[in-house]
């Protein structure tokens, strides 16, 4: 199954389905399941701050260290993939529901970017600790 390493929090955030878009500077062909990896890079202490203190983060993650690192915590459904400046502002209020404030809080939405749309956001049972990789890679593992 295909998979995507992501930082925490926005690993932890795009599980719990507090984060439905993940933009990143690159496009894929993939729709369907997809696995959600923790990283095992830690944040430095000035991102833990700023993670722990600003608006809508609060909400969610109270506290960076419990959060887990270098493990598959999920799976999601990617939906479709937008250019930023299609979705950003023009066509915002096609997507019900879609808390924005705290969406364009979460990630970064400049013109050249791809918005992954991201459905179906669950947590596993227990985290599989495994390695990540950037890009989308493949997990050969079983996964409950």
């Amino acid at each position: 199954m295909k998979a995507l390493s992501l930082l925490q929090p926005w690993a932890s955030l795009v599980v719990l389905g507090h984060k439905r878009f993940e933009c990143r500077g690159w496009r894929t062909t993939h729709r369907g399941p997809l696995l959600i990896h923790a990283s095992a890079r830690r944040p430095t202490r000035r991102e833990k701050f700023y993670f722990e203190t600003a608006p809508h983060f609060e909400r969610f993650i109270t506290d960076m260290d419990h959060l887990p690192y270098g493990a598959l915590i999920g799976q999601v459904t990617l939906v479709d993939i937008y250019p930023t400046e299609w979705l950003v502002p023009q066509h915002m209020d096609e997507f019900a529901g879609m808390q924005w404030p705290q969406e364009l809080a979460f990630d970064d939405y400049s013109a050249g970017r791809y918005a992954w749309q991201f459905e179906e956001a669950r947590a596993l049972p227990a985290w599989l600790p495994v390695k990540g990789t950037l890009g989308l890679w493949e997990y050969g593992g079983q996964v409950d």
